[in-house]
This record gives C-alpha cells, sequence and structure tokens, in this order.
C-alpha cells in the first residue's frame, strides 16, 4: 500500500499561508483546539480525493474567491492574482498530497487533473473519513422511526465500492454509486412509430438488460449486507459490547409506463438480534439504545465496509483512515478498545490519522501508541489559534507535539533554568510513568505516591536486586531532586551551578530511558500471590512449601536474554507428599528472602545440595513451573 508522505494546504479555510506537513509515511495523532483549522485539514484531504469522481466544473466552484461562490472554501483573507499563463483570476489557493510512490495529487482552479483520475479514484475507495458527524447518521431518527440508512449507503458507502462489472447502455460500470445512479435514469429511451420519445419496449434487448442489470445490482448488493452482517458484530464485539445486530437490504424497485419512469429507492434496516446474549428484535434501536453503544454500532458497520472494500483496489493505492472526533460519545473503556482495535488490526494495513479536540484524548491515544510499542511509527502535531498583532486576524499554528524533556532543552536554550527544571520534574515523572514498573509508583497500601522522592527511593531499591544495574544514575537523580522541586530557590541565569546541574539531569533522564526502556521489565505475578516450592527428599518423599510473594514478580532482559526479579516472599504452610498423596497443610513461616533464599534455606534445613535450579523447584497455583512462566 502507498502513504501520505506530505501535505500542503494553501488559502484553504482556515488556513492562509501554504503550509506543509511532512508525514513521512507515518501515522498522525493531531491535537487541534477549538477553531484551530483541525477540521479544514481534514475536509482538505476529502476534498482532494473526492474529486477524483467529479469534473472540474464541480471542483472549480470551491477555489473560486471568497464572496463570489457560496460553496467557495478559500481562506477569506485571500488575495485575488492573476495567473501569468492562463490569465485566469485566482487566490492561489490548492491541496496537494504526495505519497511514498511519487505520485502527487493537486486540487485548485488552476489545477484539476485529478478529476476522473483512475489511480486517485483507488486510492479515495480505499480511504474512509470518519468523524462524529458521520457516526451520529446513524441514530439521528426520531424515537417513532425506524432507521433506514439510506442515506448512508448512498453518500457514504456506494460510491467507494466496487461490483462485479455490468455492461448497459454502451458502457461498463463498476463502481456501485454509479451503478445506482444508472438505475434511477431507467432502461432507456426510443422512438416509437409515431416519432414520439417513449420508453424502450418491454420485450426489447435494452429492457431486458436492465431487468439484468437490476438483478447484477441487487445480488451484488445483498453480498455486501451480507458481508457486514458477517462480520460487524465481531468488531461491536472487540468495542466492548455483547450486542448483535443484522441489516435488513430491501432492494429498489420501479414502474416502467409508456413514457414515464418511476423507482422506489433502496432500504436498509438496522435490526439489534441479540442484546447481552439474549435474543431479541428490536427495530428501533436508537430507542433502545444509548449513544456510546449506538456509536460502537455504526463505528463496527463502517470498519466492516472498510474491510470489503480494500480487498477491491490495486495494491499501491493509498490507504487512509481519516478520524476526527470519533471518540467523542465513547466512554473510557470503550475509547481503549477502540484504540486495541484501531492499533492491532487496522495500523498494519492503513495509515491512520487521529484528529481530537481534547487534550486528555490525545494524551490517551498517545499512551495507547507507547502501549502497542508503536511510538516510532506515528507523528504528534498540535495545532493553535494564532493572531496577528495587527490585523487580528486569526490564522492555525501547527506544532511538533513536544515532550516535557525537548521543552526542558527549549527553555535551557534559552537560559531560562526555572522554566527548563520545571519541565525537567515533568519529564521525570513521565519517565517513571512511561518506563519503570507503574506499581513503584504506589505504596503498599496501594495509594500513590504523594513524593517524587519516595518513588525514586522505591525504584532505588527495586533496580538493586537487578544484577550488573547502573544505579549511579538513579542516585545522582536523587542527589539533584531539589532543583527540580524548588527551582524558584535558586539563583538566576549567573549560577554556573545550577546550569550544570540541570544539563546533568538531561544526560540522566536519557541514560535511565535507554537502559530501563531496553529492559522490557514485565510483571507476570502480582503481588501476594501463592507459589509452591516441592521439595524432593527421596523417591518417596516430597515437601511442598507454600511460599507468599511481598513484591511482584516481573522478567527483564538484559542483551536480549531473559532474566527473573526476584520478590521478597515468606512461608505460610508446608505438607508431606508420600508417594503421590499430599497430606493436609500446617502452619510453616520459617522461611523468609527471596524465592532463591527460601529455596537454599530449604537445601540447608535438609541438608542437600543445591543446584541453581529454584525456578524449576517452584509451580504456580496452576500447577505450572515458574521457568516454563518466564520461558513462555
Amino acid at each position: 500500500m502507498s502513504k501520505i508522505s506530505q501535505i500542503t494546504l494553501s488559502n484553504f479555510k482556515f488556513f492562509g499561508k501554504e503550509e506543509v506537513i511532512n508525514m513521512d509515511n507515518n501515522h498522525l495523532l493531531l491535537y487541534g483546539e477549538n477553531g484551530s483549522g483541525k477540521s479544514s485539514l481534514f475536509w482538505g484531504i476529502y476534498t482532494l480525493l473526492e474529486a477524483s469522481f467529479k469534473q472540474s466544473v464541480e471542483t472549480d466552484k470551491y477555489f473560486q474567491p471568497f464572496g463570489t461562490n457560496e460553496e467557495s472554501l478559500v481562506n477569506i483573507y485571500a488575495t485575488k492574482q492573476i495567473c501569468p499563463v492562463t490569465n485566469k483570476e485566482h487566490c492561489d489557493s490548492y491541496i496537494k498530497i504526495k505519497s511514498d510512490n511519487n505520485t502527487e495529487y493537486v486540487l485548485s482552479l488552476l489545477d484539476s487533473t485529478i478529476c476522473g483520475n483512475t489511480n486517485a479514484q483507488e486510492s479515495r475507495k480505499a480511504t474512509d473519513f470518519i468523524n462524529y458527524q458521520s457516526i451520529f447518521k446513524f441514530q439521528d431518527f426520531k424515537n417513532s422511526e425506524t432507521p433506514n440508512l439510506y442515506e448512508v449507503f448512498n453518500y457514504s458507502v456506494l460510491p467507494y465500492v466496487t461490483f462485479p462489472s455490468f455492461p448497459i447502455k454502451g458502457k461498463t460500470l463498476t463502481n456501485a454509486g454509479l451503478m445506482w445512479e444508472e438505475y434511477k435514469k431507467g432502461p432507456g429511451k426510443t422512438i416509437n412509430y409515431k416519432g414520439d420519445t417513449i420508453l424502450v419496449y418491454k420485450h426489447s434487448p435494452e429492457y431486458k438488460n436492465f431487468l439484468a442489470f437490476e438483478k447484477h445490482f441487487n445480488e451484488n448488493f445483498t453480498k455486501l449486507v451480507e458481508f457486514i452482517n458477517t462480520h460487524g458484530s465481531d468488531f461491536v464485539n472487540k468495542l466492548g459490547y455483547d450486542i448483535k445486530f443484522e441489516l435488513k437490504y430491501t432492494p429498489p424497485t420501479h414502474i416502467k409506463k409508456d413514457k414515464n419512469y418511476e423507482w422506489t429507492a433502496f432500504r436498509i434496516d438496522l435490526i439489534i438480534t441479540s442484546y447481552n446474549g439474549q435474543i431479541v428484535q428490536i427495530k428501533k434501536p436508537q430507542s433502545f439504545l444509548n449513544e456510546a453503544k449506538m456509536s460502537a454500532v455504526a463505528i463496527a458497520i463502517r470498519l466492516a465496509i472498510i474491510d470489503q472494500r480494500i480487498g477491491t483496489v490495486v495494491p499501491d493505492a493509498l490507504k487512509v483512515l481519516v478520524l476526527d472526533d470519533l471518540m467523542i460519545s465513547l466512554d473510557m473503556g470503550n475509547r481503549d478498545k477502540l484504540m486495541d482495535l484501531l492499533l492491532d488490526d487496522f495500523a498494519n494495513r492503513y495509515q491512520i490519522l487521529f484528529f481530537t479536540h481534547d487534550r486528555m484524548l490525545f494524551d490517551f491515544v498517545d499512551y495507547k501508541i507507547k502501549q502497542h510499542k508503536q511510538d516510532t511509527e506515528w507523528l504528534r502535531k498540535e495545532m493553535y489559534v494564532g493572531e496577528d498583532d495587527i490585523t487580528k486576524r486569526e490564522y492555525p499554528v501547527l506544532l511538533d507535539s513536544e515532550t516535557d524533556i525537548s521543552r526542558a532543552m527549549k527553555y535551557y536554550k534559552n537560559f531560562d533554568f526555572p522554566a527548563s527544571a520545571n519541565y525537567l520534574r515533568k519529564a521525570v515523572e513521565a519517565l517513571i510513568k512511561d518506563t519503570f514498573p507503574p506499581k513503584l509508583s504506589l505504596q503498599d497500601s496501594g495509594l500513590p505516591h504523594d513524593k517524587l522522592r519516595n518513588i525514586l527511593d522505591c525504584s532505588v531499591k527495586f533496580f538493586r536486586k537487578i544484577p550488573n544495574f547502573d544505579i549511579s544514575k538513579l542516585l545522582l537523580l536523587i542527589r539533584n531532586l531539589d532543583i527540580l522541586l524548588n527551582p524558584l530557590s535558586h539563583k538566576t541565569s549567573e549560577t554556573t551551578v545550577y546550569k550544570t546541574e540541570l544539563k546533568e539531569v538531561f544526560v540522566i533522564i536519557d541514560s535511565l530511558k535507554s537502559q530501563i526502556g531496553a529492559m522490557c521489565i514485565k510483571e507476570i505475578l502480582p503481588r501476594k500471590s501463592k507459589v509452591y516450592l516441592y521439595f524432593k527428599e527421596n523417591a518417596q518423599t516430597t515437601q511442598k512449601y507454600e511460599i507468599e510473594l511481598q513484591e511482584e514478580m516481573y522478567t527483564y532482559e538484559i542483551n536480549a536474554n531473559k532474566n527473573i526479579y526476584q520478590p521478597n516472599a515468606r512461608s505460610l504452610r508446608s505438607c508431606t507428599i508420600i508417594n503421590g498423596i499430599e497430606g493436609e497443610f500446617n502452619k510453616n513461616e520459617r522461611y523468609k528472602g527471596t524465592l532463591e533464599d527460601i529455596c537454599k534455606k530449604v537445601h540447608s534445613f535438609k541438608r542437600q545440595m543445591y543446584n541453581n535450579n529454584y525456578l524449576e523447584l517452584y509451580k504456580n497455583s496452576q500447577d505450572t513451573k515458574l521457568i516454563n512462566i518466564i520461558i513462555g
């Protein structure tokens, strides 16, 4: 598949001067405050690719000077100019996309070559634009109405769906939307013996061909609906709801008279067939489901349609999902599941452009991206409203989404050391949140630590138990912690020591992020878990010790080798197994320490040699050896 490498907008909607967005073939996560031009970017990409199915006379109106056409999308402050080649008046308003296969699509008043471009049409068919409004259309019905999704399919589905080809009236059609438009025109006309223009005769080859065309359209529309019905409910389930639905397709009909052709549109009914495992027949789901559940069903239908379409386009077409405030109506749990679905099932097949005006949602999606280890595959951008000091004209400000560490560096280089220290503190907090084991930030009670120093002290204790871990960086961070917590108590920019200390913190953060990030620390057993030590005394007798973990058990990697972090633990009970028959447990609180310490102490007490194999002697509560859990 192809990917967008660059997007350029000039004098289009909220965009004034030319704005170039270098995508570098990555996904895009964009935060845009209200009124910043986020939607202008969404509609710019849509308008460009949509133009491939239009004629230039239909697209010119978008680029005529503001005020000359009600449908003009030209920035209101754009100035008119004359093209020296064509002598045509324009406003230097255009949209341009470059792809990674060196294809370039442009749309303007001076360049409409994308219109009718078959390669661009393939890209439009493989691309989808989903925003809150398009999802809301699935439920924008009165309680008394039985929802008919005709408008959704007519405008958002059929124009981008490919059906098997069919010849009619001297042309061959493959596009489902064009087929529907052709159906509405009727079977064609002829001249009767009186010289009157009438519809073709009932027994004519033309009418028989039209009936075959009608059958072809209905059969393939039915297959499309069946595909959605087969796969859509799976998507709803992945979004966290036990809901099954069915789309019911009612074919269009027509009446052919001598001179008149009448048609009725197809109908798509949405019926809920199962809810929380119970068989139902809900024909007015907008009255039965809340907005979040209706949105999940709508998203599932759109995703199923996308899956159907992707198999019909050429391999090198752009495959892009442009999502604008898609999650407004979803709660956090459903947002979590939707992001898992997008990142697991779609990010490898589509280039995703995710737009939102919600800062918390932006941060959440960023967190999910990191959780799925796709950090390097995404760009983060932010859009704000700028204002000219003199003219007071507003314009979009597009920035790379800065991390706390990059903000800290910016202030550091500008000699604003107190501001740099504040962002460095946030960078340390982000480092702990994103890189350290999460439970290091919690007290034994499960409540969060209220002080950064306490978290770092716990971290020192944790990492000291990992062989060959360079603990010095953490100790240096603690030593410099005062300048991060109390930056205003330090001297100003002339203080060389202050500057040096901050510089040292930059190095420490970078080092710890690399060192700890490479370890791939993963919790495998929570605190208070029970494990069992099996000590074989002889061929007939085995001692079984119940051991309770006092800390979490983790695995980590060093030089690609998986290792075990040994938590502190204590024995609770023990029993004797004779010839495979387990006796009763008795209280046994003799042993404390790490799992290996306990194993050594048992061997010493029983006067047997320890063979450095403690992981093979322990099992979890499901009777699985710890060594197998770690390897697995």
